[in-house]
C-alpha cells in the first residue's frame, strides 16, 4: 500500500498479513484504510520531523505501537524511514 504523494508505503510482515486477513471482512477493510491512512498522514509527520502516531516502544523513535480502538486492534511497526516505509510487524484484535 502507498500513499498518493507522499511516497510512504506500509508493509506488513508475514504474520500481521496473515492476521490481517483472517479478520471478518468488514475489520479487514477498516484495518486496510487505516493502514493506509497510517502511510498518508504518519509519512507527513516523520517528513515533517514530529514522530508518528502511537507510542513509541524504543528510546530511538523506531518502533511504535498504535490502538485503533473502534476496532479493538494494536498494531506494532517500525519506522524505515529511509526508504519511506511502515513495516507492521504485529496486528492483535481483541474480538
Amino acid at each position: 500500500m502507498t500513499a498518493p504523494k507522499s511516497g510512504w508505503t506500509v508493509f506488513c510482515s508475514e504474520v500481521a498479513g496473515q492476521v490481517l486477513h483472517s479478520l471478518p471482512e468488514p475489520i479487514e477493510d477498516r484495518l486496510t484504510r487505516f493502514l493506509c491512512e497510517l502511510a498518508w498522514t504518519g509519512g507527513a509527520l516523520v517528513d515533517s520531523g514530529a514522530p508518528p502516531p502511537g507510542k513509541p516502544l524504543d528510546a530511538v523513535g523506531v518502533e511504535y505501537t498504535v490502538s485503533v480502538n473502534d476496532l479493538d486492534v494494536c498494531v506494532e511497526y517500525m519506522v524505515i524511514a529511509d526508504i519511506k516505509e511502515f513495516y507492521i510487524t504485529d496486528i492483535v484484535w481483541a474480538g
